[in-house]
């Protein structure tokens, strides 16, 4: 750089406001015990419907999250901020089947 040069201006740009809640719902699958595992959704969002519809078009698999028989929905309030339409999809493995216990014949 040389002394003719004059320093880049720095351009101010008003900071990026997103919207934020302490409320995460978890949308958990109802249990079918045919499959080996099963996916939930958490969602950052206000309401159980917004989660829902958040969650829907953000499927990679294209499943229908809005059905509240098929998906039931728990909310958690935290106390860290989560910003609004943030989903996370997690895959967690259903509990085995108890198999029956085998009698012994006398």
């Amino acid at each position: 750089m040389s002394d003719d040069d004059e320093p880049a201006t720095e351009i101010a740009a008003p900071p990026v406001l997103v919207p934020e809640t302490n409320r995460l719902w978890k949308l958990t699958p109802a249990l079918n015990l045919l499959k080996k595992s099963r996916q939930i959704a958490i969602v950052a969002a206000e309401t159980e419907d917004d989660a829902r519809a958040i969650a829907t078009t953000a499927d990679p698999m294209g499943r229908n999250w809005r059905d509240i028989h098929l998906f039931p929905a728990d909310m958690i309030e935290t106390t860290e901020r989560h910003v609004i339409g943030d989903v996370i999809f997690r895959s967690t493995p259903t509990p085995p089947v108890p198999k029956p216990k085998r009698t012994k014949k006398i």
